[in-house]
């Protein structure tokens, strides 16, 4: 979907061989490419949609209504259980909680931290989202009660009909927020509109992440002119105006979000600037050694003054095994329940190209020690011979080797890798010990001899299945940025990065961003 909004005459698309033209600019975000128009009266009007706390609330409501109905069937397959009379009636005046629910919400402050958080990712309420959902059904609980005395045809729940009837929530509620969030982004409906202040690397870093995302709009770059001339920029992105102008952009754009890279501006006069924004605006900071802080740093204070820590990873044994016990039983599962898929994967490879089902190859693994990993054929038997007079063609950069339209690779091999099924015999490798679900990448040994100094530490552990390289844009995103990536996941490893990241690997998947 394009937008429309005016361009101020000379702006200078940074990255790109040509200046825009002032009728019609192009925003790029890595995703597509959106075109701005100005309406007659000077103001820019967002022509895209975008989902507002109202809107967010409706989501939240269908998720309950539908959580407290399949609770009340729950209630009904148990007849009498929980309630001690008028069960038939339970599931017409279940409905009457809900809005004790949706006060709950937000009351935890549910809604605030999604208006607050870039991304539109529920993994971090799920703690605030749990309590919430008990608050609501301690208030069902009292409010049948109440009812019950003043009008005996409402049924008078127990603790255990309370329990069946709103467990269901947990997961509808959770459910709805990623379904709804898919439709409305396949829309154009957006959560954020973002203006960038900064320039060079880490705005180019910041715009390729955005990118990622279709419920981000990612307007352009504030910043001096010529504030970082010199510098290479990865991520080609309209610069809006000088940060004299931010002001009055935000307002005219309308934008929701400013994200404050690294600018050549004085930070008290770059501070007078963001206090003068609106105050609907969100302001999001990048740490200046953000190479060091990660999702589990906290912000401490110092005799008045903020600080951040540099979280420590959370390495002992019984962490470990944690670990390795989530690692079993995932995978376990896994290959029982996706038996039937793999055999119609493994026929599909058989049929397409000769050669063996399953492709093996030496990778390294933890301590700089080599294992065999187990995939599912995507190229032909000759690709290694291939692949010295395609080095020319090499689409990555570092020491690593991709080529998107790689010929190798079979017509169902490009199938599988596009929805990445030709990892799960990978599965095998994690109930062997060579790998986990989560971790870095497993590079080739020719790969991994390469690789020097501080990025060693991702030998530290053993590579996974996923992890946050993969979750944050995959063979999108630079060499030097994959090895950040991985020695922050080593340095502040713990046990709810990886469920968060193995939440957030399905919806990668589905987008199928990066994957080539």
């Amino acid at each position: 979907m394009s937008v429309r909004e005016h361009a101020p005459r000379g702006e200078l698309h940074l990255g790109s061989p040509e200046w825009l033209a002032p009728e019609a600019s192009a925003v790029r975000t890595g995703v597509d490419t959106a075109v701005i128009e100005a309406p007659s009266s000077g103001q820019a009007r967002p022509a895209r949609r975008r989902i507002g706390p109202r809107l967010v609330i409706a989501i939240d409501a269908v998720g309950v209504a539908v959580g407290l109905l399949l609770g009340a069937a729950a209630v009904h397959l148990h007849w009498g259980v929980g309630v001690e009379n008028g069960a038939s009636r339970l599931g017409l005046f279940s409905l009457v909680f809900l809005p004790l629910f949706l006060v709950s919400f937000g009351a935890y402050g549910l809604y605030d931290r999604q208006r607050r958080r870039v991304f539109a990712t529920s993994f971090p309420d799920l703690v605030r989202l749990a309590h919430a959902l008990v608050a609501g059904a301690a208030g069902s609980l009292v409010l049948s009660h109440l009812l019950h005395r003043d009008f005996a045809s409402v049924p008078r729940l127990s603790l255990t009909g309370v329990v069946l009837l709103t467990l269901p929530c947990t997961v509808t509620v959770l459910t709805t927020r990623v379904v709804a969030g898919a439709i409305l982004a396949t829309r154009g409906v957006v959560r954020s509109r973002v203006v960038i202040l900064g320039s060079g690397v880490v705005a180019s870093g910041i715009a390729r992440r955005l990118g990622a995302f279709d419920d981000i709009q990612l307007l352009g770059l504030v910043d001096e002119e010529g504030a970082e001339q010199g510098r290479p920029v990865l991520q080609p992105i309209r610069r809006l105006g000088a940060l004299s102008d931010l002001s009055r952009l935000c307002a005219e754009l309308d934008v929701d979000r400013v994200v404050v890279a690294f600018s050549a501006t004085a930070a008290p006069e770059l501070a007078d600037l963001l206090r003068d924004l609106p105050p609907s605006v969100q302001i999001s900071v990048v740490p200046r050694f953000f190479d060091l802080v990660t999702w589990r740093s906290q912000l401490d204070e110092l005799h008045g003054m903020p600080v951040m820590d540099v979280a420590p990873p959370l390495a002992r044994p019984w962490h470990r095994g944690m670990k390795r016990a989530l690692d079993i039983a995932v995978a376990l599962s896994t290959v029982i329940i996706g038996l039937p898929v793999w055999l119609v994967v493994a026929i599909a490879v058989k049929v397409s190209s000769p050669g063996p089902v399953l492709f093996t190859q030496a990778r390294m693994g933890r301590r700089a020690q080599p294992f065999q990993i187990y995939k599912f054929r995507t190229m032909r038997t000759d690709a290694d011979l291939e692949k010295e007079a395609l080095i020319a063609a090499n689409e990555v950069d570092g020491p690593l080797f991709k080529i998107r339209d790689d010929p190798r690779i079979t017509k169902v091999g490009r199938f599988l890798r596009r929805t990445s099924l030709d990892e799960f015999p990978q599965l095998i490798n994690v109930l062997k010990g060579d790998m986990s679900l989560v971790g870095p990448r497993p590079f080739v040994l020719a790969e991994a001899g390469l690789i020097e100094g501080w990025a060693t530490r991702r030998f530290d552990v053993k590579p996974g299945m996923t992890g946050l390289w993969q979750v944050s844009g995959r063979n999108d995103l630079p060499y030097e940025e994959l090895r950040r990536l991985d020695y922050a996941y080593v340095a502040s490893w713990s046990l709810w990065w990886d469920l968060r990241i193995l939440w957030q690997t399905p919806a990668c998947i589905v987008r199928r961003r990066g994957a080539y």
